[in-house]
C-alpha cells in the first residue's frame, strides 16, 4: 500500500474551507482529517486552497481528426497544468463522435496519451438514434446553431425524438446560441432556442444543460425549469466587444463576445449558473486567421476565476463549487469532485497569493496564443495530484 499526504492547507470539504489534512492511499482518499498519519510521501501545502481534483464540461481536444491543433496528450496535459484532472470531451470532431465506433476509438486513444481522466459528450444527429442507444453514452450533445464542425441538427423533429428517447435522468447538452452576425438577430435566435428547449424538457420531465451561455437573459431563461442547468465561460465573463480591436482575427469565438453592457449583465445573473466550463477550443494562429471560432481556456481558467475573487468579485466558495462537485452533479460522475473518504485521490493545490502574467507561449496546449496573453493574475496551480500521485508541481511535469 503506498500514501500519499497532503498537509497544511485549507481544503475544500462539505461545502466551506477548512484547516484538514488528506490522505490518500492507493490512489483513493483514506481519510480527511485534521491530523493525516505518517505517509511514504508527505505534500506541505501551508497558505494553499486544497480543492478535489477539478472537473471540465466543456472542452474540445481535437483528435481523432485535427491532431494539428491538439490531441489527447497535449489537451490532457494542458487540463492538468490548469488544475483539471477530469475534463468532458466534445463531439464535434472532424470525425464527429456519432457512433459506438467512434466514442469506442477516442476512449481508447484517450485512457493511451492523456494524463488526466477524459469522459466523452456523445453528439445526437437528424437520425443516430440507434446508434445513441447502442453507445448509451452519460450525456447528448445537440447542435442548434453553428459550430466547428457538421452537427447542427436540421430536421425540427429530431429534437423532440431525441429528448423523448435518451435517458431522462441523463442531461442533454445544448449548443443554443446563434450564429448570425448581427447581434439582435443572434441573441433572438439563442433565446427562441433557449425557451423551446426548457418548455419541451419541462413538458417531458427530463433534464437539459445549457452550454456557454453568454447573457443573463440566457440564465433567466434557463432557471425557469428545475431541471435545467447552465454553464459560463470565463471569457464571456472577462472579455466583451472592447476586446476584438485588440484580438483581431483571434477574437472569433461562439457563442461571439457580448457588449460590455451585456457582459456586466452575466456577472449580475451569475448566482443562476452551476458550472464554470473552458470551452477550450484550440486553433492555431492560421486557422484563426482564416475565420476559425473558438478560444484555448484549460490553462487560464482557474486562475481567472480566483483572481476574480482576490478582487472581491466573487466568493471561493462559489468558484469551488463550480469547479468540482457541482460539475460532477451536474452529470452523474461519481467518485471525483469531492474530497471525500473513498472517492478518487485528485486534487489540486492552488495558490492563491502566486502572482504571474499570462504567457501562452510556453503553455502545455497546441495553441501557443491566449485572449489573456499579458494579463497579470492573482492565484495560479501549484500542484495536481491524481490517482495518489503527484503529476505537475511548480509548473513541471513529474512523467
Amino acid at each position: 500500500m503506498t500514501t500519499l499526504a497532503v498537509r497544511g492547507g485549507l481544503a475544500f470539504i462539505n461545502g466551506s474551507f477548512s484547516q484538514k489534512d488528506i490522505l490518500i492511499e492507493d490512489g483513493v482518499i483514506a481519510s480527511t482529517s485534521a491530523d493525516a498519519q505518517k505517509a511514504d510521501e508527505t505534500v506541505y501545502a501551508p497558505g494553499c486552497l486544497v480543492l478535489p481534483g477539478l472537473i471540465d464540461p466543456h472542452v474540445h481536444l481535437r483528435e481523432p481528426g485535427d491532431t494539428y491543433k491538439e490531441d489527447f496528450r497535449t489537451g490532457g496535459r494542458a487540463a492538468i497544468a490548469g488544475g483539471f484532472t477530469t475534463v468532458m470531451d466534445m463531439p464535434n470532431n472532424r470525425l464527429p463522435t456519432v457512433t459506438r465506433e467512434r466514442l469506442d476509438e477516442k476512449a481508447r486513444l484517450a485512457r493511451e496519451k492523456a494524463p488526466c481522466n477524459v469522459l466523452f459528450h456523445f453528439g445526437g444527429t437528424d437520425s443516430n438514434f440507434a446508434e445513441v442507444r447502442k453507445a448509451d453514452p452519460q450525456s447528448l450533445k445537440l447542435y442548434l446553431g453553428k459550430t466547428t464542425g457538421e452537427l447542427m441538427l436540421h430536421d425540427p423533429t429530431a429534437l423532440e425524438r431525441h429528448f423523448a428517447n435518451f435517458h431522462k435522468d441523463r442531461p442533454i447538452v445544448l449548443h443554443a446560441c446563434g450564429d448570425s452576425p448581427d447581434e439582435a438577430k443572434d441573441l433572438e435566435r439563442t433565446y427562441a432556442n433557449i425557451e423551446n428547449c426548457v418548455s419541451l424538457a419541462q413538458k417531458m420531465q427530463r433534464r437539459i444543460h445549457i452550454a456557454h451561455a453568454s447573457t443573463g437573459h440566457e440564465l433567466l431563461l434557463a432557471k425557469r425549469w428545475k431541471g435545467c442547468t447552465v454553464e459560463v465561460a470565463p471569457h464571456h465573463l472577462f472579455l466583451s466587444k472592447n476586446d476584438l480591436e485588440r484580438l483581431g482575427p483571434y477574437g472569433k469565438v461562439y457563442p461571439q463576445l457580448r457588449s460590455e453592457q451585456m457582459r456586466i449583465g452575466l456577472w449580475k445573473m451569475l448566482e443562476g449558473a452551476d458550472c464554470i466550463a473552458t470551452d477550450h477550443a484550440p486553433h492555431t494562429p492560421e486557422d484563426k486567421e482564416n475565420g476559425a471560432a473558438g478560444y484555448p481556456g484549460l490553462e487560464t481558467s482557474v486562475a481567472l476565476m480566483f483572481d476574480a475573487c482576490a478582487k472581491g468579485l466573487l466568493d471561493r466558495i462559489w468558484v469551488a463549487e463550480r469547479m468540482s462537485g457541482r460539475v460532477a452533479g451536474t452529470f452523474g460522475l461519481k467518485g471525483v469532485g469531492v474530497l471525500e473518504k473513498g472517492c478518487a485521490g485528485d486534487v489540486t493545490i492552488f495558490d492563491p497569493k502566486k502572482e504571474w502574467s499570462v504567457d501562452a507561449s510556453e503553455f502545455q496546449t497546441k495553441c501557443k496564443w491566449s485572449p489573456f496573453d499579458g494579463k497579470a493574475l492573482k492565484g495560479k496551480v501549484r500542484t495536481v495530484i491524481r490517482g495518489g500521485k503527484q503529476l505537475y508541481v511548480d509548473n513541471e511535469f513529474w512523467d
